[in-house]
């Protein structure tokens, strides 16, 4: 794994278009966001143990939403470290499989099924439901903020004092499906809500941001928020 920042790394090199997967080192252990695709754990795991790591150590997964790419292998990472799972209070249904998948339109419902097909996300219990305003101990106090649209119970992820942002899939680095690198919004076709999803981007704005971590695409190590608001005036113009 691949340090961004202090106490701030990257599992490097897992498979496919899996979301990142990012650790964060705290006094009393680890924290993981994000748990990549099904199949990921391995790699996740060598990868902390090659950095001089225990598998109890990862103590906190949190997750910023239910895709297959980002909650593929919580059940399996858990089951081994004895994590703790915390996601969106919306979320939780389709992370722990107990409720139908959302959907908008006849594609999306086709791309949900075909989705949890192909990526066979195993269901996984959530051991503390988050919701906006909740503070999670990483980082020196990790911020939630609730941030719909990419899916009901997206989040984000803020740390003020070092301006660091964990943004989901809020805002993407490179485009999945072409590989196009580059900042823009959420791809529309997996979004639930494209309204909901800009206006929560446009929240995400007003943070004073230097570090922009995001779920695809390599991560902003300077003057995130800066970029962040240009491209937002570009959509808009």
């Amino acid at each position: 794994m691949r340090q961004l920042i202090p106490d701030v790394y990257l599992i490097e090199d897992l498979r496919g278009d899996s979301g990142n997967v990012y650790v964060l080192v705290s006094g009393d252990g680890l924290t993981l966001v994000d748990s990549g695709l099904v199949g990921a754990a391995d790699q996740i795991t060598a990868q902390l143990q090659e950095a001089g790591y225990v598998l109890s150590d990862v103590q906190t997964i949190v997750l910023t939403h239910f895709h297959g790419d980002h909650s593929g292998s919580v059940a399996e990472l858990a089951r081994r470290c004895g994590a703790r799972v915390l996601a969106h209070r919306y979320d939780v249904p389709y992370i722990e499989r107990t409720g139908p998948l959302p959907f908008d339109s006849l594609l999306q419902r086709l791309l949900n099924w075909l989705g949890f097909k192909l990526l066979k996300p195993n269901p996984c219990q959530v051991n503390q439901v988050l919701q906006d305003e909740d503070v999670i101990e990483a980082l020196d106090g990790l911020q939630v903020i609730h941030t719909p649209g990419h899916t009901r119970g997206s989040i984000a992820l803020y740390q003020p004092e070092r301006q660091i942002l964990f943004c989901g899939d809020t805002f993407f680095n490179k485009n999945p499906l072409t590989g196009r690198k580059g900042l823009r919004l959420s791809i529309p076709l997996f979004t639930m809500d494209r309204p909901q999803m800009r206006a929560s981007a446009r929240k995400l704005a007003e943070l004073p941001v230097e570090v922009l971590c995001f779920g695809h695409g390599e991560p902003m190590l300077k003057g995130a928020g800066a970029r962040i608001q240009a491209m937002l005036s570009y959509e808009s113009g």
